[in-house]
């Protein structure tokens, strides 16, 4: 028997079935904190906004399938909810804490392990223009370029184009 979709698991969620709640939440719990997270770079703001975004979407307007996927939604509403919050923290605090303080590189008698480049990465990706961040961040995340347009709000040939773009960016930025 094949495990009902995200759609399915959505409706009956919205009747009332905890169950199907559960479900949902757990196939998108880490993937949708891991992307809220990296967007806020703030633990507690990223747990607010993340259960925020998914009672949004699942006590909101009902969604249309026919215009994006569960995931597609999620993760647009997800997004909306950082922008939110990062516009309200701007507003708060005079220095913008957007992203956090750069890690020292490592020396060069270190090994290059997968962690020192993991960590290398995640510094060229801090760097990079918000938008192009964002894709980033959005794509290892596993959406498709379909559920990133949807999400993005651009069309499909955009987000291509920005990917081209973030990867030659990349592949300048680390050796």
């Amino acid at each position: 028997m094949t495990p009902p979709t995200d759609e399915q698991l959505y409706e009956r969620a919205r009747r009332g079935d905890v169950a199907a709640f559960d479900q949902l939440y757990a196939r998108w719990e880490r993937r949708l904190f891991g992307f809220v997270l990296r967007l806020l770079h703030d633990r507690s703001s990223a747990e607010e906004v993340f259960h925020d975004a998914f009672i949004e979407v699942l006590e909101g307007p009902r969604l249309s399938f026919a215009q994006a996927s569960f995931s597609a939604w999620l993760f647009r509403v997800a997004r909306n909810a950082c922008a939110n919050r990062l516009r309200s923290n701007a507003r708060k605090s005079a220095a913008l804490q957007l992203w956090p303080a750069a890690e020292p590189s490592p020396t060069p008698e270190q090994s290059l392990t997968e962690s020192e480049r993991a960590s290398r990465l995640a510094e060229s990706v801090r760097r990079l223009p918000h938008a192009l961040a964002e894709l980033f961040h959005l794509r290892a995340s596993g959406l498709s370029y379909e559920e990133i347009s949807t999400v993005l709000g651009v069309p499909l040939g955009t987000v291509k184009s920005r990917l081209h773009t973030l990867v030659h960016q990349l592949k300048g930025d680390l050796p």
